[in-house]
């Protein structure tokens, strides 16, 4: 069946493959599509607020889906509560007690209910749904791609393609400013760097080394918190370290001090933190390279892996 009207409405932050099934269904669903999408007012207590993107960039998500409006919400209910036109909404389970309250609304209003398409969640390669939330943790892609699945196995950069990482992954920062979110250094003069400015990391990677020479006896003699320990051969990315990192970063643990080498520890550093965490590491003779995490640089990274081979 075919509506005159349908009604769907979301916050649509990354748009995922869900949310382009809920998207295309509305659009199958209904001759007219009315598109509800949350203002900022409706998502600070959402988790990883802080990676929301800006209500024009959802805008302009959303309207390549060419709906026949997209209308601002406040909250809820929206037009879908008041007005007589509306016929069906689509919604998810997750989002179907609000189109409950919608349908009470209505009554109340005395108007029809509104039909309602429930639409299944799309679940990421873990079998877990994809999640606006997931990808703002940064555990997984908005297609479903899992980031911890590319350290199921031990890596090893061959020797013919390290010229690839005596390139900074981004530029020299010439000034270090507080984070305003998650900050991870990586490497002792990272390390020391930022509490020399009275910054401490949210985690410390270290393996009290300077150049592969022993440097410092001890944690605390860095000046860091004790944490966890893990095994790192140079040269390599194992797959213990990835799950330390972040085992680290879910528990908040201040510290992961590497028996080896940490070097490499800058890539599932990367694809494994939060978007917008904040990422320091030491550029030889150079200074300190500052990363902030972002889809793209998750994707920067990922492609440097094809580099390695499994060990």
């Amino acid at each position: 069946m075919r509506f005159n009207l349908v009604a769907v409405a979301g916050t649509f932050d990354h748009l995922h493959l869900g949310h382009r099934q809920l998207l295309e269904t509305a659009q199958t669903s209904g001759r007219k599509v009315i598109v509800g999408l949350c203002q900022k007012s409706m998502l600070t207590n959402k988790a990883f607020a802080q990676s929301i993107e800006s209500y024009s960039v959802r805008y302009q998500a959303v309207a390549r889906f060419k709906p026949d409006r997209i209308i601002p919400l406040s909250d809820i209910f929206g037009p879908a509560a008041a007005d007589k036109n509306f016929e069906a909404i689509i919604c998810s389970p997750l989002s179907r007690p609000n189109v409950e309250k919608i349908n009470r609304r209505r009554y109340l209003n005395n108007l029809n209910y509104l039909s309602i398409i429930e639409i299944p969640l799309v679940n990421a390669a873990d079998g877990r749904p994809i999640s606006s939330t997931r990808i703002r943790q940064g555990l997984v892609n908005r297609h479903g791609f899992i980031y911890l699945d590319l350290f199921h196995h031990n890596l090893a950069l061959p020797e013919s393609q390290r010229s690839y990482f005596q390139k900074p992954f981004s530029q020299i920062t010439a000034a270090i400013s507080p984070p305003k979110y998650l900050c991870i250094s990586v490497g002792d003069i990272a390390a020391i760097t930022l509490l020399k400015q009275k910054i401490t990391p949210d985690l410390a990677i270290v393996d009290l080394k300077t150049k592969r020479r022993q440097t410092f006896s001890s944690l605390s003699a860095l000046g860091l918190k004790t944490g966890l320990l893990v095994h790192n051969p140079p040269g390599a990315i194992t797959a213990e370290l990835a799950k330390k990192i972040l085992s680290c970063l879910s528990r908040k643990i201040p510290t992961l001090l590497v028996d080896g080498e940490e070097d490499l520890a800058v890539l599932p550093a990367i694809l494994l933190s939060p978007l917008k965490t904040t990422i320091y590491y030491g550029q030889p003779d150079s200074g300190l390279v500052k990363i902030t995490v972002t889809e793209k640089t998750k994707k920067k990274a990922q492609n440097l892996l094809h580099k390695f081979i499994v060990n």
